[in-house]
């Protein structure tokens, strides 16, 4: 009876092997990496608040190992504010009186969003790169729960474009390709602008590198908007304890009412 010989063992991996199969799989390390800040991490809205602007300044470090690009970078800063749903109807005539006909629901919009860059979104990167991290008005996507797939594509796109054009109105929805400008080959900032109107919460901007077209390097930075003095005391107020908030606002304009009728009384 034959046996069959044993296969003689390799040598063992050693641990720089590994080491090396690790970085591999790591894939490569970046060449370059964005240091940003704010002017402001907070905003603070009182009756007096008619709006503010927040300067982003931000540089691009490079390692030893990466050569300056002979075509320059590009930057793109995406300034989201608190997620929340939206409705938007349309209207029609119905015997002569203009009523609300039809709606779509959507979820998850961004209350505000600010997109800046240096120059136009087309010149810096390919389409899908837009669209793979939404850095276009043309490419944000709107989620309707429930939606009709069977509803013609022009009649949805109508209503998506009813909200860009609404928020827009509002200056809660910019595109400006000129809003980020280089101070030096690798310093730039970028002035995000908030209207008054601005809704309260967590905000995040995120700054976007590229080099001929692709996607270097990432960072963001967290800014927080919210209500300060009688503002917050009364919208706490409301939220905590809405009986107490209603009867006050009764009290008040029962006062109010005698108040005036006591001044503008005729004898």
């Amino acid at each position: 009876m034959s046996t069959l010989p044993r296969r003689r063992a390799g040598p063992p991996v050693t641990t720089a092997v590994m080491a090396l199969m690790a970085v591999g799989l790591a894939g490569p390390v970046a060449g370059e990496q964005l240091i940003t800040a704010v002017s402001s991490d907070t905003v603070s809205i009182k009756s007096t608040f008619t709006g503010a602007e927040i300067v982003l300044f931000g540089t691009i470090e490079r390692d030893v190992q990466t050569v300056a690009r002979p075509r320059g970078y590009d930057i793109v800063i995406v300034t989201r504010g608190p997620k929340q749903p939206i409705v938007v109807r349309r209207k029609s005539r119905l015997a002569g009186i203009w009523v609300n006909r039809e709606s779509r629901h959507y979820v998850d919009v961004p209350s505000y969003l600010a997109i800046l860059s240096n120059r136009t979104l087309t010149d810096i990167a390919d389409p899908l790169v837009l669209s793979r991290f939404q850095l276009s008005l043309e490419q944000l996507i709107l989620l309707q729960p429930g939606a009709d797939t069977a509803a013609p594509a022009r009649q949805a796109t109508i209503f998506h474009e009813a909200l860009l054009r609404l928020m827009r109105q509002r200056a809660h929805y910019i595109e400006d390709p000129a809003g980020v400008a280089f101070l030096s080959p690798a310093l730039f900032k970028a002035n995000i602008p908030l209207p008054a109107s601005v809704p309260v919460g967590e905000y995040r901007a995120e700054v976007y590198l590229f080099g001929d077209g692709a996607l270097l390097a990432r960072a963001a930075k967290d800014i927080s908007i919210r209500k300060t003095g009688i503002e917050q005391l009364v919208t706490l107020m409301a939220a905590e304890m809405p009986l107490f908030y209603g009867l006050a606002a009764v009290a008040l304009a029962i006062f109010s009412g005698w108040l005036a009728g006591i001044i503008f009384r005729r004898d």
